[in-house]
């Protein structure tokens, strides 16, 4: 590591920072909803656009089928989602997975919580400064995707 950049100016570690910490006050709010990893972001996804086929959430989601096979048994025993079977080409089976509305108000508690995050997250930001930070971490994120 060259010293012209000191640990506090890395990029890696302000991300990492910022996102371990946005995460512990995320994960503490949703322990108290009972909500495990992934389980909030499958609810508020669906929030959005129930009707996703199964397979589809979980590349949305980026995990692994068997992950995401458990994230939503968890979520269907306890009464927030359901799946509906659909026929997808070839004549095979698939499920759409929707909400209960026990699932879409915890859903919205969801993003309550969320949206309170990145309140506190954005404290004496102008809307200006909000707006190029988001800017930034999308223009990041595609010039990775695309290196």
């Amino acid at each position: 590591m060259s010293n012209d950049h000191s640990e506090n100016q890395r990029l890696h570690t302000a991300l990492i920072g910022c996102y371990h910490t946005h995460k512990k006050h995320c994960f503490a709010e949703f322990q108290k909803l009972n909500l495990s990893t992934g389980q909030p972001k499958v609810l508020s996804i669906l929030l959005q656009n129930e009707g996703f086929l199964q397979k589809d959430l979980a590349e949305r989601l980026h995990v692994e089928p068997a992950t995401m096979t458990s994230l939503l048994g968890k979520l269907e025993k306890d009464g927030l989602i359901y799946k509906k079977p659909v026929y997808v080409s070839g004549n095979k089976r698939a499920n759409s997975i929707y909400l209960t509305e026990k699932g879409r108000k915890l859903a919205i508690k969801i993003n309550q919580i969320v949206d309170e995050i990145e309140e506190k997250s954005y404290k004496n930001f102008t809307e200006t400064e909000k707006q190029l930070l988001i800017s930034f971490f999308n223009r990041i994120r595609y010039n990775l995707e695309n290196y």
